[in-house]
């Protein structure tokens, strides 16, 4: 999931560490290639049968992987758009499925494009590039965002939001794209990547940018691997493809793809590593965190007393057979592989012009006059400066663009520019010593939420349609509140729980469980707290005067 992204992006410098299992279904990356999708690139510049795939796609995986969370990403708002429409038509006709898609997961089903998926991550993600030859068989180099200055880096963001599994769902091969016509870097990494979602290692190995790596490192390690094939084992070498491997691996006598046990020999990679206490780390933590059990050789007792260390590590290999359990039989259970009935009844054309209520966007329903949330794009920051100035100024520019913005969400935001994809602890400190340092004239926090000091009342930002919905834990008590307190005031008398049912709609959610009735509670308390709405006859009444400001607190 990450060799191509170091290979391309990172020239191979991060030191990555061998996957348990080797290729298993809906594991690491693949290629499905839709061989009669048309790019509609005189009307409505979607791709339809490709997104009749993807759909069908999402409800296969709700069928055999049901733990696994789930999101789509497009290369455009167009094709995000048909993703969008003919899943909600497939779940009218799978009600059975219908609790996959609860938004208040912790990580929720989504459907994003290559533009606001930044920070998203899940367990499998299905990419549909949606662009293609047209109806009279022409092909063009255009691809959208990704053909625009900074589009490797989308893309680069986008391939590394999987945690098991990407699907990469086009109607193009490598060939139809012509990189002699094109100048741009995302379009040619788009290519270089569907080779490597076809074939694998041997796409960047043929590009030289993986060193080819040899089966052994030292006679010892050639002895011992001679040893366990002489005993009937199933046996792999170097596995792995960055700076460090596995010397040698044993592979399940019965599940495919399955490695038992790894062996590393007291050779050139153990000796590679700076300090003991490092080398216990990467064998102990990283390895036996991605399922190893590892077994460590010493070349000077296998010299000293072969017979003896050979009977030990005979009886360590059978143990580790015997004692392998397959943790993830459920989701590479392929009896489970039939294909879910997803009729659609109606053709995508007709359910687009029937749009009923459900289907009409909050930009045609913002009869309050909200703003439009919009995600920040980080790379649309000029460089000047040194390192900390221009991450200073991309950190103000996420906060000016999403105000208040949860800490955790700017974190997200940003963390591509410190070298990771998650908001991690280094992440976390170094935003907030770039605040507290650069910006503390500028930026205060307050519950976790991030502020520009500014006397202004806060703004609502609600979605233009429900593709690009916050959490609601990432939705300040102030913003909620202010939502609450507009509504109320064109409501003409509304009720409590009408005005928490309205809100939460205004916000994007469609069903309100608990978390969200609790954070409308908790907004609805901060205005009566603050004497600005009461309730009279069970009717909430405004205070007209009302605008919300902060109290500003250092982070």
């Amino acid at each position: 999931l990450i060799a191509f992204s170091n290979a391309k992006i990172y020239n191979n410098s991060l030191i990555t560490f061998p996957s348990s299992v080797d290729k298993m279904p809906d594991n690491g990356v693949e290629y499905v290639y839709v061989e009669n999708g048309v790019y509609d690139r005189g009307g409505k510049k979607n791709n339809i049968i490709e997104a009749k795939k993807v759909a069908e796609l999402v409800f296969k995986h709700i069928k055999n992987h049901p733990n696994r969370s789930l999101g789509v990403v497009t290369f455009s708002e167009s094709q995000q758009q048909a993703v969008e429409t003919i899943i909600r038509q497939m779940r009218i006709n799978n009600q059975e499925y219908e609790n996959f898609f609860n938004e208040e997961k912790e990580e929720a089903f989504f459907v994003k494009n290559l533009e606001n998926v930044q920070g998203d991550e899940r367990d499998t993600i299905i990419f549909s590039i949606g662009y293609a030859k047209d109806s009279n068989g022409l092909m063009y180099m255009n691809f959208g965002p990704l053909s625009k200055s900074g589009g490797y880096r989308r893309l680069n963001v986008a391939i590394t939001r999987a945690k098991y599994n990407i699907k990469l769902v086009g109607s193009i091969r490598p060939t139809d794209i012509n990189i002699d016509k094109t100048n741009s870097k995302g379009v040619k990494m788009l290519r270089s990547y569907i080779e490597f979602a076809i074939n694998g290692m041997k796409a960047l190995e043929q590009e030289n940018i993986c060193p080819n790596s040899v089966e052994v490192e030292s006679p010892f390690e050639e002895a011992v691997y001679d040893f366990l094939v002489e005993k009937g084992f199933l046996v792999s070498t170097q596995v792995g493809c960055s700076g460090y491997r596995i010397d040698i691996a044993i592979r399940h006598p019965q599940l495919a793809g399955r490695f038992v046990l790894g062996i590393e020999c007291d050779g050139a990679t153990y000796h590679s590593a700076r300090t003991a206490r490092e080398r216990d780390r990467l064998r102990q933590s990283i390895l036996e965190d991605m399922g190893w059990k590892i077994y460590r050789i010493w070349s000077t007792d296998w010299i000293k007393d072969p017979v003896t260390e050979g009977a030990k590590l005979v009886e360590i290999v059978n143990k580790a057979i015997l004692e392998y359990e397959d943790d993830d039989s459920d989701y590479f259970n392929k009896n489970n592989e039939e294909n879910v009935q997803c009729n659609i009844e109606n053709e995508f054309v007709e359910i687009e012009e029937k749009k009923d209520e459900k289907e009409i966007s909050n930009e045609e329903k913002n009869i309050y006059g909200f703003n439009w949330y919009e995600e920040a794009d980080i790379y649309s920051v000029n460089k000047q400066g040194s390192k900390s100035d221009y991450l200073a100024n991309v950190i103000k520019f996420v906060i000016e663009t999403e105000q208040p913005i949860h800490f955790e969400q700017l974190c997200k935001r940003v963390a591509p520019l410190f070298g990771n994809q998650k908001a991690t602890i280094k992440v976390r400190n170094s935003a907030k010593n770039i605040i507290n340092l650069k910006l503390k004239n500028e930026v205060y926090i307050k519950n976790k939420f991030c502020f520009l000091n500014s006397d202004k009342p806060i703004n609502v930002r609600i979605p233009k349609s429900n593709k690009n919905c916050r959490q609601i834990n990432f939705i300040s008590i102030e913003e909620l509140s202010r939502a609450m307190y507009v509504i109320a005031s064109k409501g003409f008398g509304i009720t409590q729980n009408d005005l928490f049912v309205i809100t939460a709609r205004t916000f994007g959610f469609q069903r309100i469980g608990d978390n969200i009735t609790q954070a409308m509670k908790n907004a609805f308390k901060y205005l009566i707290d603050i004497k600005k709405v009461i309730i009279i006859n069970g009717k909430v009444v405004c205070d007209s005067s009302y605008g919300i400001k902060q109290e500003k607190k250092s982070i």
